[in-house]
């Protein structure tokens, strides 16, 4: 190629990024506007009156109280205030990473997902009588999401990972 042609061909460039530069444009300068997707998106955390952990052997239950949350037998305290409180805003919140429809699955069952026997299973309950019966199973291959199911819904959700351990965290909560 001729010197003129480098020239020409540098020439072309140049005005194409300066095109570019001063025509081009995002869709929307800055952050976008959070959204809610998680499971519980049409709730209010401030709405769950009642909440039933169990893990295997393991049960507990919390009302919501005028006070905050109630354990069977006391008042819950400070720490697990803010555990159920912070347990509740991420199942509002996080959006699930994957949802595997029914002929998804095909031929895993719920064994092979660790949802049967889940390894953790959350009960929530409104004031008004809405209630939605959530569980968790067990890890994604890489360990980031667990498997997870509502109760009436023929899909498995994949959650983020720190959804399940924040519920974890409640009942290991004394």
């Amino acid at each position: 190629m001729k010197a003129w042609g480098w020239a020409a061909a540098a020439a072309l460039a140049a005005a194409f990024l300066c095109v570019l530069a001063f025509q081009g444009e995002r869709p929307e300068p800055g952050l976008s506007r959070f959204e809610p997707a998680g499971l519980l998106v049409d709730w209010l955390t401030e709405d769950v009156a009642a909440l039933e952990l169990s893990a295997g052997t393991q049960h507990r239950s919390f009302h919501r109280g005028e006070s905050g949350w109630r354990g069977e037998v006391e008042n819950a305290s400070a720490d697990l205030e803010q555990r159920i409180a912070t347990g509740l805003k991420l199942l509002r919140n996080s959006a699930p990473e994957r949802i595997f429809a029914a002929h998804e699955i095909g031929e895993h069952t719920l064994v092979d997902f660790g949802l049967e026997p889940p390894r953790l299973t959350l009960a929530a309950r409104t004031a008004d009588g809405r209630s939605v019966i959530i569980r968790f199973g067990g890890a994604n291959p890489l360990g980031l999401a667990r498997y997870t199911r509502i109760d009436g819904r023929p899909e498995v959700i994949l959650l983020p990972g720190f959804v399940a351990e924040a519920w974890e965290r409640v009942m290991a909560t004394r």
